[in-house]
């Protein structure tokens, strides 16, 4: 896959992206996140937006395309630094599940979250959204939790 270039896991690399029976290490949660989402796209192609579920016990990340309220394709899954032992504080995210909307316009990508939401009764509360301007458009990121 060309979005792959072999990696060192050492101690400056903090995670790791598995798809599609490659692998990459990255230094930030965001860097490897993004990575995950171009191999789904260059994979399976148009989609409205991403699932993203965080597993604190083994600190794992699963990213799978969504296209009309559906997951589809592969996941890639992200593996961070393992939670730490032995009485030493750990760090967990309270927002910990990510949706990311990609439109030619911010009003389709506002408009994709609003129809993703209503179809989401699961959802109990809103986190944060995030808001960028890259290469493949306007990208809306909504960070929430469910039940």
């Amino acid at each position: 896959m060309p979005w792959v270039r072999p990696g060192r896991w050492g101690q400056r690399m903090a995670y790791r992206v598995e798809y599609g029976g490659e692998e990459i290490d990255f230094a930030s949660l965001d860097a490897a996140l993004d990575c995950a989402r171009t191999a789904i796209l260059d994979h399976i192609g148009r989609i409205d937006g991403w699932a993203v579920e965080h597993d604190e016990a083994v600190n794992e990340w699963f990213v799978q395309g969504v296209r009309d309220g559906r997951r589809v394709g592969r996941t890639a899954v992200v593996s961070g630094p393992r939670p730490r032992h032995r009485g030493l504080p750990s760090v967990f995210e309270e927002w910990e599940r990510r949706a990311v909307f990609v439109g030619d316009t911010p009003a389709e990508a506002f408009a994709m979250a609003a129809a993703w939401l209503e179809k989401r009764p699961d959802i109990t509360a809103l986190g944060d959204v995030g808001w960028h301007h890259t290469a493949d458009g306007h990208q809306l990121r909504v960070y929430y939790r469910g039940d």
